[in-house]
């Protein structure tokens, strides 16, 4: 069973891709390179040509970075979630969250929070607010999963 600590949570919240962005960039270049060698050789169709290409990698580059803002908008939530009830179960067992893992990277009813002195606990949503029960696991088989220090 694995286990997440808040640090790992917050360090997956919002990567942006690099690659894109410097795609995105290369291809609108192209195009305002195409658009002023068309405007200023208007006898020849090959800059027009070339920029109705680059105008058209600028919009699937938009269309599919609106996709994956949308999907890790999705992602990055369901990240927030997890952090909001470790900070509430933290406040409830008067520890500190870097001493806390949840088994769930999107919390939801019925996560295990485990403490750095193997105790566990099952959460109960209710409402906004979280119930927490003891419990006690017999054998088990922990995997923590935290930040790669640097």
């Amino acid at each position: 069973m694995k286990f997440y600590s808040y640090e790992y949570l917050l360090s997956r919240i919002e990567v942006t891709n690099w690659l894109q962005i410097s795609f995105a960039a290369v291809a609108a270049l192209l195009l305002l390179f195409a658009l002023f060698m068309s405007f200023r050789d208007k006898k020849t169709t090959k800059y027009r040509e070339l920029s109705l290409i680059a105008l058209l990698l600028v919009l699937v580059t938009i269309a599919v970075h609106i996709n994956n803002y949308q999907s890790h908008k999705r992602i990055d939530d369901q990240y927030s979630t997890a952090l909001r009830v470790v900070e509430q179960v933290s406040e409830l067992l008067g520890v500190d969250k870097d001493e806390l893992y949840i088994n769930t990277q999107a919390a939801r009813d019925g996560a295990i929070v485990k403490t750095k002195d193997d105790r566990y606990y099952r959460i109960i949503s209710v409402d906004s607010d979280v119930l927490l029960e003891k419990m006690e696991l017999y054998n088990p088989q922990i995997e923590i999963v935290d930040v790669e220090q640097k």
